[in-house]
This record gives C-alpha cells, structure tokens and sequence, in this order.
C-alpha cells in the first residue's frame, strides 16, 4: 500500500512540468453571496521554484455577463513525505492552501482544509491522460463557490 502511494506521488509530481494550459468553471451553490460563476482558460508557464514547481498561469476570465477579464495567478507545487503542498503565491509570499494526499482509490484529497477567516477551502485532485482535473470547494457564511480546473499539455487543457 506504502508503496502504492509512494509511485502516486512519483507520477504526480513528474506529470507537474508537463502542464501547458489550464481551464475552469466557477459556479456558487445555494446560500452564495458572491456573484463568482464564470469561464476561464489560458497558459502554464511551469518553473522550478525553490526545489518544487512553479505554475504561473495567464489568461482570460470571462463572466456570466460576458465580460472578459485579464487574469493571472502563480500556484507553487512542493512535494512533501506523504503528498503534495499547493501554495497561492501573493505578492511572491506564500500562502499555504492546503496538503493533497494520495488514496487507494486514485483520488488526491485535502488533508486539512485552508482556513481564510471564516472560509474553509478544500479540494480533490483525479489525475487523467496528460493531465488532472482539480476541484476546488470555498464554503463559508458568504460563500458557497466551487471551481472545476482543467489542467493539460500544450495549447488547450
């Protein structure tokens, strides 16, 4: 089982670099205050970053309106004993998101959710050919938001 484990991570983590492109819905749920619900897509850039790797993902998001935005964000991914970190870099501090872990099942889920004030950010990784799906659930007073990423190779995810 250990080792089960210890080959997801493997894959896992050579598969990282391989990224090119990235798209995502966003949809609120019921009890939603925010108005977060679109499409996004764009470009990976992937470097290493301090011994792990760095996404730097550029592209457009486009609202239930129909309005496109310019959109940016930089996720650093470093392995750990039992999984992988996923870190938001703001303003290039880190903050730490949460610990993916590996299961018998396939699946990668949160070991602990992140906490940001009253949000509790949770999500589950499923590998697929080329790439991962990463879904993303944001539950606090406020909010009730998930978002589906699509991540692959090359120019479309």
């Amino acid at each position: 089982m250990m080792a089960e484990l210890e080959g997801a991570i493997q894959r896992l983590w050579e598969g990282l670099p391989q990224i090119g492109a990235f798209a995502f819905e966003a949809s609120n749920g019921a009890g939603s205050a925010t108005d977060w619900c679109g499409r996004g897509e764009g470009v990976v850039t992937v470097t290493d970053h301090q011994g792990g790797w760095l996404f730097a993902e550029r592209g457009h998001y486009t609202t239930p309106h129909g309005r496109v935005l310019a959109m940016h964000n930089r996720f650093w991914w470093q392995r750990t004993p039992r999984g992988i970190l996923l870190s938001h870099l703001r303003y290039e501090q880190p903050v730490a998101l949460f610990e993916l872990l590996p299961q018998a099942d396939g699946r990668w889920l949160t070991a602990e959710p992140h906490l940001c004030g009253q949000d509790h950010y949770s999500a589950e990784l499923t590998e697929t050919e080329g790439g991962f799906l990463l879904g993303w659930q944001i539950r606090g007073p406020r909010k009730n938001e998930r978002l589906s990423y699509r991540y692959g190779p090359g120019a479309q995810a």
